[in-house]
């Protein structure tokens, strides 16, 4: 069995490759990032005519190629991170000169010096999993600044609403979906605004005083520098409740 360290890099990587012993039986190589450079590395360790378990060093994105080529042919493939591959470089002082092929090395000398090396075993599920769960966090994130611009935007334009329908009900997402602006409620008309609670199965009840938020008059003061609106007749002022 050999022991195969990669220190990988972004447009190129060094390998080397040691025994049981920890000897040297592949001389350190330097091959490119792309496929070329990775059939060099297949070719180089078929060469040796042993099995071979093959450690990086994980570095996220630049390494994210090599390791998909690694596992097509068939390769058990370990990755540790940078923090422990440094911890273990100072305990044999390998990087008071550090050079990439001196890594490579160091990345071998862990592989085969490590007893709890399954731990490390690379898995492309995890990797996908990782890369689905960042994925998610930053979709989380956008839709948390999406939410505060949208409140912000509520609060200037059209406050009365959250008193009466809150501001992330279906009912509100479907009311200003359909009918964005002042202009377009009034012209929607009541029966037309009421329709979107029973599309929405929605439940609340709504007092006559407040007359659901949409009456022209508040409609008017809601933005009326910015909007050219004529006094409609939308002025119903109705007992709803929304069952």
């Amino acid at each position: 069995m050999l022991y195969v360290g990669i220190d990988v890099a972004k447009n190129k990587h060094d390998v080397t490759a040691l025994n049981v012993p920890g000897k040297t039986v592949l001389k350190p190589l330097t091959f490119s990032n792309n496929k070329a450079g990775f059939e060099l590395l297949d070719l180089s360790l078929r060469q040796l005519n042993q099995d071979c378990f093959i450690a990086l060093e994980d570095t996220g994105h630049y390494a994210f190629n090599l390791l998909n080529f690694l596992h097509e042919q068939g390769y058990k493939v370990y990755t540790y991170t940078p923090l422990l591959i440094k911890e273990f470089a100072k305990s044999l002082s390998l990087r008071k000169t550090k050079t990439d092929k001196k890594d490579a090395h160091g990345i071998a000398l862990k592989l085969l010096s490590d007893p709890n090396r399954e731990q490390f075993q690379h898995d492309n599920r995890q990797v996908e999993l990782k890369i689905l769960a960042r994925h998610i966090h930053r979709l989380k994130k956008k839709q948390s600044d999406w939410k505060v611009q949208y409140t912000r935007c509520l609060d200037i334009i059209f406050p009365e609403l959250d008193k009466i329908v809150g501001k992330h009900s279906k009912y509100t997402y479907q009311l200003l979906t359909r009918y964005p602006n002042p202009q377009k409620r009034l012209e929607a008309g009541f029966d037309k605004l009421i329709e979107i609670k029973r599309l929405t199965l929605l439940k609340f009840r709504i007092s006559s005083q407040s007359h659901l938020v949409l009456s022209e008059q508040h409609l008017l003061l809601v933005n009326s520098k910015s909007s050219n609106i004529t006094r409609g007749s939308l002025t119903k002022r109705k007992n709803v409740s929304m069952t």
